[in-house]
């Protein structure tokens, strides 16, 4: 799977997250660097993968996600201005279940940004509220979602799924460089630069 995202501004973080409905993920790149896997969750009918790259490149560049296997996949990008650049994220929290709304809760801080990543095998997904979608598509039977909200002491991230699909979810916090003023942003937040998402078959 791959589409064209666009980074700039000062201390960026590069945030991809893909849901698809079945394999693993080989890995990702964007620009031709491979980024670092953030974490994981598998689910019954669908599973999700994070992953980040510290500084990447400005202006247009690839996003190019690998696959173990062929499958349905949904793929999400979000950069961040004002982020960290030693240590960008807070702990990886995910589960699965096939309660409606899916939840979880990320621990965060004011001046922090958490995202998520869902997926499932439908029906479309609802955000929560609070959070700010950042991209919501589907494919055969990969529906996949991500939002961000602005940190707290514990974020919850939530999805209707519209009955009792069993579904996967993660999230992560991103913490703000050293004497950043604000929310480290998405964009719609303060700092922000790029949300982009897109929906393909591999194999």
């Amino acid at each position: 799977l791959t589409w064209s995202h666009t980074s700039s501004g000062a201390d960026r973080l590069l945030i991809v997250g893909v849901s698809y409905a079945s394999s693993t993920v080989s890995g990702v790149t964007y620009g031709g660097v491979a980024m670092t896997s953030v974490g994981t969750q598998a689910g019954i009918n669908g599973s999700m993968h994070m992953w980040r790259l510290i500084n990447p490149a400005t202006g247009a560049n690839n996003v190019v996600v690998t696959m173990a296997a062929s499958t349905s996949i949904v793929g999400g990008a979000v950069s961040f201005t004002g982020a960290h650049q030693t240590t960008p994220l807070g702990p990886f929290v995910s589960a699965t279940s096939n309660t409606d709304p899916a939840s979880i809760s990320v621990a965060s801080a004011v001046g922090e940004i958490v995202i998520d990543t869902i997926a499932t095998d439908g029906p479309p997904l609802t955000v929560g509220a609070g959070q700010t979608q950042r991209w919501n598509t589907s494919i055969a039977t990969a529906f996949g979602a991500g939002s961000t909200e602005p940190g707290a002491a514990f974020v919850t991230m939530s999805w209707a799924t519209g009955g009792t699909t069993a579904w996967a979810l993660g999230g992560v916090s991103v913490k703000p460089a050293p004497g950043a003023t604000g929310n480290t942003g998405a964009t719609g937040n303060t700092g922000a630069t790029g949300a982009t998402g897109v929906a393909g078959a591999t194999g």
